[in-house]
């Protein structure tokens, strides 16, 4: 029925036994994307992930036509804003060897529309660095125990810090601003796909943008410091590890006017 979101698997309704096998599946990489009026910004930042963990993972190639055609098969049937969830997983699951050798398959989940959330975040800082960091894969119990940490301390998010240098949130990345550009936490992080955005942005409009070691005694020297995924560009981080940090009005315009300025593709 169309104007429903629903799950597809290979490019058909996936069948409960298909999802049934799937409900403690850990080996499998995945990208998320907001859909706006059937269309998405970034869409070759999630077509080059997809491709580039299915070589890491699986040893395999992953072709770009069988993503994009049977996303689109799975979008015509949904609503024309929607989150949308593309899985790689191996026909022969984990545990094996055989999985290296096996066939891809591509599981497309619609689901509502989301935003991110709204306002300021205060995080807390945890010693973690996640494994394969620079893939988006499944399975990483680590990022909600962490959160749910953080939640009971009474703060709103995890921050992953490591040999005492910043990396990345739960499910984000970081940014700061210096005063004069954009300052990228170097270390073993997910090159998330927002934050490709940003950069490609901020390249093409003459914006300062450099990697460095962000120390976490130091960030407070920031002049803002915000937290971005597929969701949102910009969540303001108000205070880390209860020491405030700036909030700077005009860094987070700026982030947001870099997303808006983006390109779109149709996927209809």
């Amino acid at each position: 029925m169309k104007g429903k979101y629903s799950t597809f698997i290979n490019g058909n309704v996936a069948k409960i036994e298909e999802l049934e096998n799937l409900a403690f599946a850990g080996h499998a990489h995945f990208t998320a994307m907001q859909m706006r009026e059937y269309g998405v910004k970034g869409f070759e930042f999630h077509i080059a992930r997809l491709r580039q963990a299915s070589q890491k993972i699986f040893s395999m190639g992953l072709k770009e036509t069988d993503v994009v055609e049977q996303l689109q098969a799975a979008v015509k049937e949904a609503p024309k804003d929607g989150s949308i969830l593309i899985t790689v997983f191996s026909s022969d699951g984990e545990f094996t060897q055989k999985s290296k050798d096996a066939d891809l398959n591509i599981m497309i989940k619609t689901s509502a529309a989301h935003d991110g959330p709204t306002g300021s975040m205060r995080l807390k800082s945890f010693e973690y660095q996640r494994p394969l960091a620079d893939t988006k894969h499944v399975g990483e119990i680590a990022k909600t125990h962490f959160m749910r940490e953080a939640n009971k301390a009474g703060f709103d998010d995890a921050l992953f810090v490591h040999d005492n240098r910043v990396l990345e949130g739960s499910i984000w990345n970081l940014v700061g601003w210096d005063g004069e550009g954009l300052v990228w936490p170097k270390g073993a992080k997910l090159h998330g796909t927002m934050m490709q955005i940003i950069e490609a942005m901020a390249h093409q409009i003459g914006i300062k943008q450099r990697s460095a070691d962000i120390l976490l005694g130091e960030i407070a020297q920031l002049e803002g410091v915000a937290l971005l995924n597929s969701w949102t560009p910009c969540v303001p981080i108000a205070a880390l590890d209860g020491i405030q940090l700036n909030l700077n009005q005009d860094f987070y315009t700026l982030l947001r006017r870099l997303h808006d300025k983006a390109p779109v593709t149709s996927l209809v």
